[in-house]
């Protein structure tokens, strides 16, 4: 927490690439997850429904780490079946969340329109946290 939120580029599942940097000015809310991680499965309708809600002033970017899936295509299945909206990229050597100290699934941060992380939540994310965590947010 109060430290720069560090800079990545990774790819989306349409082989697009997506900065950090490319968000600066909006909050974010970055979510370290899998497929296999059943608390990961838990929160993201919760989190599917707070992008429907609150989209036009937070993105939510979801860092798959790739590495330890057993392929892609779980994560296109995955993301098909749960109706994500929001932008999904592939952390394909886990850079990303080591550079984050990710050490536990899923982990998110709360990032400022000035790129700070805010806060931090181990574990599942309810929609009632992401709304307090944002509010609390510039």
């Amino acid at each position: 927490k109060g430290d720069k939120a560090p800079d990545f580029t990774l790819e989306t599942l349409s082989g697009e690439k997506l900065s950090l940097s490319d968000l600066k000015g909006k909050k974010v809310i970055l979510n370290m997850w899998a497929t296999w991680c059943p608390p990961c499965r838990a929160e993201m309708p919760d989190m599917q429904k707070f992008y429907n809600d609150y989209g036009e002033e937070v993105e939510i970017v979801a860092v798959n780490l790739t590495q330890t899936e057993t392929s892609q295509d779980r994560v296109d299945q995955f993301v098909e079946d749960f109706g994500i909206t929001f932008p999904v990229v592939l952390d394909k050597n886990s850079d990303v969340a080591r550079d984050y100290y990710a050490v536990t699934i899923p982990t998110s941060y709360v990032i400022d329109s000035k790129g700070i992380i805010r806060n931090k939540i181990i574990g599942p994310m309810s929609y009632e946290w992401m709304k307090e965590a944002v509010g609390a947010i510039q």
